[in-house]
């Protein structure tokens, strides 16, 4: 009867002999392919050989990218997914490692994959749920799910324990703030026009000097209202996005935080639906023709210094002048709300879709274009009860 051919990947008994008066250590290997080789390495001593061998048998048969056991740790596991996910945008990097470092390592990353279990999984997500909120436990389910599909490939986990761990049940979404209508968007561009001169009202015993601002929060606003770009896509427009003359806008560009969550302009927008050519309307070719005349920047709407502006000072610079107002808590999205609710109204959902750049339709419908359900036509019904 034959012996056994060695399990897949593994080698054998390891022989030490001498080879030319040199210490040889000697052993069968059964390699990925099936086929059991012979290696040999030689050492200064009989087990300086042996550990060569050893060395050189785990480069063979487990390359250093692959060399995930069950005896690794979830940490270890964790920074290799995170390798792998160089094709990522790098907000979607820092979004994931911002779930490793503070929920995952924290409360998992001692633990060894042969320690993992289905039970162990959901408690640690049914208790983030509660801790950090349903949004912050879906994100670190996906992380999970995805590092240990990738635990599962290796060998090192079967199967996938994730598999049967549900993901967290979704928040009560709260009351949607409506869009601003044509009312309160003529009203906050006439606060923002007085804030840009610094002529807004102040209080009697406010003696500041009154001077103007830099803060474009006028001609921005139009840009949004105008075309509904997102507000990374109106920072990181620069003028080889326009052509004023066909008045058209190519939106191509954003601005993105990267994994150490430093923002830097990225040159794809968000979703591939997002890189759109959209039409100026007459008021903003007017607008920018002024601004390409007293431009010094590539950007648009840059900082003072010329770079693109930062979107936590423009996002400040938008509450600042909101402050102790009837808008506060409105947020440049709100327009974008406001773009979508009149194009839907007007030209149908598709085309509000296409001006905002999303992938689909429900997207539109559910965040952004207010929505109001209607009761049937019951008034002359109801009437009845006060007969």
């Amino acid at each position: 009867m034959p012996r056994p051919p060695l399990e897949l990947e593994t080698w054998g008994r390891i022989r030490r002999t001498t080879v030319k008066g040199k210490p040889t250590a000697v052993a069968y290997y059964r390699d990925s392919d099936g086929i059991t080789r012979l290696m040999q390495r030689q050492g200064r001593t009989a087990p300086d050989a042996e550990r060569v061998l050893i060395k050189a048998l785990k480069k063979r048969l487990a390359p250093a990218s692959e060399m995930l056991t069950p005896d690794s740790a979830v940490r270890e596991l964790a920074a290799m997914w995170l390798d792998s996910k160089s094709r990522l945008a790098e907000g979607s990097i820092r979004i994931y490692k911002n779930a490793i470092e503070k929920h995952i390592t924290p409360g998992l990353g001692a633990v060894r994959l042969s320690e993992i279990s289905v039970p162990r999984l959901d408690r640690f997500i049914t208790a983030l749920t509660k801790s950090s909120g349903p949004r912050t436990a879906t994100t670190a389910h996906v992380v999970l799910r995805g590092m240990f599909t990738l635990a599962a490939r290796h060998g090192a986990v079967r199967p996938n324990p994730m598999s049967d761990v549900p993901a967290p049940e979704k928040a009560k979404r709260a009351a949607r703030r409506s869009a601003p209508n044509l009312e309160v968007v003529r009203a906050m561009r006439s606060r923002f026009e007085e804030w840009d001169a610094g002529t807004e009202p102040r209080p009697a015993d406010d003696r500041r000097r009154r001077r103007p601002r830099a803060s474009d929060l006028l001609d921005t606003t139009d840009m949004i209202i105008g075309t509904g770009v997102r507000t990374g896509e109106l920072l990181a427009l620069q003028w080889d996005q326009l052509d004023l003359d066909a008045k058209l806008a190519t939106i191509r560009r954003t601005i993105a935080q990267d994994r150490d969550g430093k923002f830097f302009v990225q040159d794809f927008t968000k979703t591939e639906a997002g890189y759109r050519e959209l039409e100026l309307p007459d008021h903003l070719v007017d607008m920018l023709l002024r601004r390409r005349v007293a431009s010094y920047s590539a950007f648009v709407f840059a900082s003072s210094v010329g770079t693109f502006r930062h979107p936590n000072n423009y996002r400040t610079s938008w509450r600042d002048a909101l402050r102790d107002t009837a808008w506060k808590g409105t947020t440049p999205k709100s327009f974008r709300k406001t773009v979508a609710t009149v194009l839907r109204d007007e030209l149908g959902v598709e085309a509000a879709k296409d001006q905002l750049g999303h992938e689909s339709e429900r997207t539109t419908l559910k965040h952004y274009a207010d929505q109001v359900h209607r009761g049937p036509a019951s008034g002359l019904v109801l009437s009845k009860l006060f007969t």
